[in-house]
């Protein structure tokens, strides 16, 4: 069976203890990574809150790809990544337990 494919490679996997992430790409990959990362990085800077999600094809995307670099390693089918004004990050905002 093929991968659906997805314009570039771009793979987000964890190792067997899932205590490691790797990122594999290629140019064009790491380029729609490295726009994604610095749209994120202008609204944060603006004082917005933005996050942008990736998916796999298997879970209706086309941000990544789902083919196994690494064996012993699988890959993640969404990947969502947050920007935040500050280096506090989500801390300011996270909800207390009794709320």
């Amino acid at each position: 069976m093929n991968a659906p494919t997805v314009p570039g490679l771009l793979v987000f996997e964890l190792n067997e203890d899932n205590d490691e992430l790797f990122v594999h790409a290629d140019p064009d990959g790491l380029r729609r990574l490295a726009r994604l990362l610095d749209r994120l990085a202008i609204a944060a800077e603006g004082g917005d809150f933005p996050h942008e999600h990736m998916f796999t094809p298997d879970w209706g995307g086309d941000e990544l790809s789902s083919l196994p670099q690494e064996k012993e390693h699988h890959c993640l089918n969404h990947v969502k990544v947050y920007g935040w004004p500050s280096s506090a990050g989500a801390l300011p905002y996270a909800r207390k337990a009794d709320d």
